[in-house]
């Protein structure tokens, strides 16, 4: 699997820019998740300072979801226009930052995903046979009396309230 790994040997002082994909692979997602319909595409600049790697740039990879509302499947991608991620620098000259970006990515997934909020929007209405517009509101039942035996509260429901003193 391909890796987006930065060789700090060879990063020039003023930084530099990366541009490239990363394959669907490395979002590693479950079954029943959204999927990846295409790679992570990233254009970054990468500049050190220090002992850390700063990361600025864009990123963004489409996936598919379910409604939550509708149960369809829709495509939604996922962009980050503006995105900065720091990294620490270990021993070693190379920097390994392909988890750094899928979890970017998989911070901004939407919560609840909705088709009215896809690449191609989509109405996104409940289907009518789901809603209990026509139940009663009204029913049969009666309310079961509060139940007997030991209150604790029962003492101090038993004091005189300064607001209710006449």
């Amino acid at each position: 699997m391909k890796r987006f790994v930065i060789d700090l040997s060879l990063l020039p002082e003023e930084g530099q820019l990366l541009d490239d994909e990363l394959p669907t692979t490395i979002f590693d997602l479950p079954e029943e998740d959204a999927k990846p319909l295409g790679p992570l595409s990233f254009r970054l600049q990468a500049q050190r300072f220090g002992d850390e790697l700063l990361l600025q740039g864009s990123l963004s990879a489409p996936f598919e979801f379910q409604c939550v509302r509708t149960l369809t499947l829709f495509k939604k991608t996922i962009t980050l226009p503006k995105t900065a991620i720091s990294l620490e620098i270990g021993p070693g000259n190379e920097i390994d930052a392909t988890d750094a970006l899928r979890e970017e990515i998989l911070l901004n997934f939407p919560p609840y995903p909705r088709c009215d909020g896809g690449d191609d929007p989509a109405p996104c209405d409940i289907d009518p046979r789901y809603l209990a517009v026509d139940n009663p509101t009204e029913d049969d039942v009666d309310v079961p009396p509060a139940a007997q035996g030991d209150s604790r509260w029962a003492a101090l429901d038993a004091l005189e309230k300064p607001d209710e003193q006449s």
